[in-house]
């Protein structure tokens, strides 16, 4: 598992560099792009966990960000199972979060650390379809690039 993840990595790591930035973006896109990318993607290689192709995408968020601003997936657990979902950020991200809320829309967890790696594990108390929000609090640029990974335990 771990070597078809980190081919996965490195082919999703050379399509980010192929996708035309912004004419905002473009001074930001450099290596953190790939950096924010790697970061995420590194918690694949792992034996216990893995990525949760949802609605067709493969379990990952990534995309540009203002500081304040929120991109959210939804994702479909099963009651009783573990769960984790991570993050990361280019070099220009001083604290990102994830938030998880359950299919009520009740908040489950939050990873709060003032930190560009945000990460929360929890075991769904309830199936259903639940979301989680990476949300991009402080930044010390304009934008910045960041994603998170929904990853499921086998």
């Amino acid at each position: 598992m771990a070597t078809q993840c980190s081919r996965f990595s490195v082919i999703l790591a050379l399509v980010v560099l192929l996708i035309p930035p912004t004419l905002e973006a473009q001074a930001l896109y450099d290596d953190s792009v790939v950096e924010a990318v790697i970061d995420v993607l590194e918690w694949l290689d792992g034996d216990d966990y893995t990525l949760m192709p949802e609605f067709g995408q493969w379990g990952l968020v990534f995309g540009w960000f203002s500081e304040g601003e929120q991109k959210d997936i939804d994702f479909t657990v099963t009651a009783g199972e573990r769960y984790m979902i991570v993050g990361g950020g280019d070099n220009n991200v001083d604290d990102i979060d994830i938030c998880i809320y359950d299919e009520t829309g009740r908040e489950v967890d939050c990873d709060t650390a003032i930190d560009n790696f945000p990460l929360v594990s929890f075991i769904a108390h309830s199936g259903g379809t639940w979301s989680a929000s990476l949300i991009a609090y402080s930044l010390n640029s304009s934008t910045a690039y960041a994603g998170m990974a929904l990853l499921h335990e086998y």
